[in-house]
């Protein structure tokens, strides 16, 4: 017997593999709702589930303080009222790593990890993750959020920008501190600039979410883990470049740590409201 699955923009039956949230009956598939393998192997059958909408209801009914009586109507809960996992749109598991970690457990939960592949366009570095995040939109007809990396050189007048990706790709941390070396110490300065942008499903408003870090171009130092880190030396980084840093004070300065914390501002409200604009 097919069913729906409770989890708004999801356009899949749910044929067996399924969990049922306790508090609106609605059923959910594995991958949308939102537990570990492990975590959905120990709920399947316990019949304490709740889905993320009823989470929201229930914290917020425990915060008031304010028992309510329910009843088997009030209790459910349409598909379209239910909370969207938001699609992460990355291959790059360092990127969902790090984001994770700084958005916290409650607010990472709420992203799913998808790999689309995006196309490469050329603009501002708004205009590029606009595209992107309408494109991923349109293919999961869904929430979706994207994220677009830009390290401008002060020496080369922004640049590489959005487009550090294929420069890096192509020379390394090495070579990117050669491309500046010659314009002197003096103009080494960089700016590292993290883009989010989210848009609740096809043809809806685009939302960003932007950190900026200044810092330098520097020698690469450190271990080289995730991309230009080793060359990039942040001005609010007592002297260390981000390879250099271990996790907890990269995540407490970083370009992404400043645009993470916009958009945990926004899911928030998101989850406070149930909203999925």
């Amino acid at each position: 017997m097919l069913s729906v699955c409770g989890r708004a923009g999801c356009r899949f039956p749910i044929e067996v593999d399924r969990i049922i949230c306790r508090a609106c009956s609605l059923p959910f598939h594995r991958e949308c709702s939102n537990l570990s393998p492990e975590d959905y192997d120990n709920k399947l059958n316990s019949e304490n589930w709740l889905c993320l909408r009823c989470i929201s209801i229930d914290t917020a009914k425990s915060n008031n303080n304010s028992p309510t009586e329910s009843s088997p109507t009030s209790a459910k809960i349409s598909r379209l009222d239910s909370p969207q996992v938001i699609s992460y749109v990355t291959s790059n598991p360092n990127k969902l790593r790090e984001t994770s970690e700084i958005l916290g457990e409650q607010y990472s939960n709420m992203l799913k990890q998808v790999n689309i592949d995006l196309p490469e366009y050329q603009g501002t570095i708004e205009e590029i993750a606009q595209l992107k995040c309408r494109y991923a939109a349109e293919k999961v007809d869904g929430p979706v959020l994207v994220e677009d990396t830009s390290l401008g050189f002060d020496a080369l007048k922004g640049m590489p920008g959005p487009y550090i990706k294929w420069f890096l790709k192509a020379v390394g941390p090495e070579g990117l501190y050669k491309m500046q070396v010659g314009f002197g110490p003096e103009n080494n300065g960089a700016e590292a600039i993290c883009t989010f942008a989210y848009s609740s499903g096809k043809d809806r408003p685009v939302r960003l979410f932007q950190g900026v870090t200044r810092g330098r171009i520097v020698e690469p130092r450190g271990v080289s883990r995730f991309g230009w880190d080793p060359c990039f030396q942040p001005d609010e980084g007592h002297g260390q470049t981000y390879a250099e840093m271990d996790k907890e004070l990269k995540n407490a300065i970083s370009h992404r740590f400043k645009a993470a914390n916009k958009l945990r501002e926004f899911l928030k409200s998101r989850l406070t409201s149930g909203s999925t604009s």
